[in-house]
């Protein structure tokens, strides 16, 4: 699945963002909306691509510069943001700029997790480059962003790496 599709989809789920739809997990029936943006700018997607940043993650952004995706209510009361919040690029940009670790792009930030991240050298080097987010971020995904973002949301925003099959 594209990214294209991907937010084509959410969008039309959604209204394009102004719907809130039910979810039931566990604990009960929460109530989710998503936030899309503008498409990138040009000159923060060229900064982006000299980073070496996957096509994925940058064609995404083409379609919007950012999402929040699972901003939460349950009763009526939010539950304190996206569960998974998409950064912008200016936002990657700056991420990028204040990290230590120059081998990791922070692309998204997992409530309750921590951040998640391009390992740049792992992606140069073809192999798995998705890191875990937060204290297991020297593990990486077996899947691609794209991969990992739509069994996410089919996971109804929960950790589906978690799941004991």
């Amino acid at each position: 699945m594209t990214a294209e599709n991907i937010i084509s989809m959410l969008k039309e789920i959604s209204d394009n963002g102004t719907k809130k739809y039910p979810v039931t997990d566990f604990g009960g029936v929460f109530i989710f909306r998503l936030t899309f943006f503008d498409k990138i700018p040009n000159d923060v997607a060229n900064k982006l691509i000299k980073l070496n940043l996957p096509d994925e993650v940058i064609e995404l952004l083409s379609c919007t510069n950012g999402l929040n995706l699972f901003e939460d209510e349950f009763q009526g009361m939010e539950l304190g943001g996206p569960v998974c919040k998409i950064y912008s690029g200016q936002e990657i940009l700056n991420r990028y700029q204040e990290s230590i670790d120059k081998d990791l792009i922070p692309i998204l930030l997992f409530r309750d997790y921590g951040e998640m991240c391009i390992n740049i050298k792992r992606y140069k080097q073809k192999k798995d480059y998705l890191t875990y987010p937060g204290m297991e971020m020297d593990k990486c995904f077996k899947y691609t962003f794209l991969k990992w973002l739509e069994m996410f949301i089919v996971a109804n925003g929960n950790a589906f790496w978690e799941w004991n099959f």
